[in-house]
């Protein structure tokens, strides 16, 4: 499969959610409040006028999901030209890994796609680059708490606003 058939795969972000256990359907209400953007930044996302499809691999009861892909939700609500479709971590690990050459499948995988489905960004994977920099093991609470939020936004914003 490539990277288009399998974004017409996708489910939306609603329904993946809906997927989950009431814990895990209850924990994205509470990461989406966490996700304060000043205008300025609202503002930086809405004037990206490309279309970037983003097709992501993740699973519910991941907490890394849970946090990252609420991120890309906020972003998809504030620019129209956002969209985004979420396949398995399986359907993911049998295909992405693959295609895109990754020696190590950790969700969620973030792909942003243009108008011809090629890839036109950089694929996030599992947790912003600034918790990995840094000791997780002594952050790990704060991250689970969403104080790296505004982490995975930037890198994602930058990462397609060129």
């Amino acid at each position: 499969m490539n990277l288009k058939e399998l974004y017409l795969l996708g489910q939306n972000f609603e329904s993946f959610v809906g997927d989950g256990s009431k814990s895990e359907r209850d924990r994205i209400p509470k990461n989406y409040s966490r996700i304060i953007l000043s205008e300025e930044e609202e503002e930086r996302i809405k004037k990206i006028d490309n279309k970037v499809f983003f097709l992501v691999s993740g699973e519910i009861w991941c907490p890394d999901c849970q946090l990252n892909m609420t991120v890309l939700k906020k972003i998809c609500e504030l620019n129209n030209n956002f969209d985004m479709r979420i396949i398995s971590k399986g359907r993911g690990e049998k295909f992405l890994k693959q295609l895109l050459n990754l020696e190590e499948f950790k969700v969620p995988v973030i792909i942003p796609l243009n108008e011809n489905f090629e890839i036109c960004g950089e694929i996030f994977q599992e947790k912003p680059l600034e918790i990995k920099k840094i000791n997780f093991e002594e952050n790990k609470l704060n991250y689970l708490k969403g104080k790296y939020l505004k982490d995975t936004l930037n890198e994602i914003i930058k990462s397609i606003d060129k």
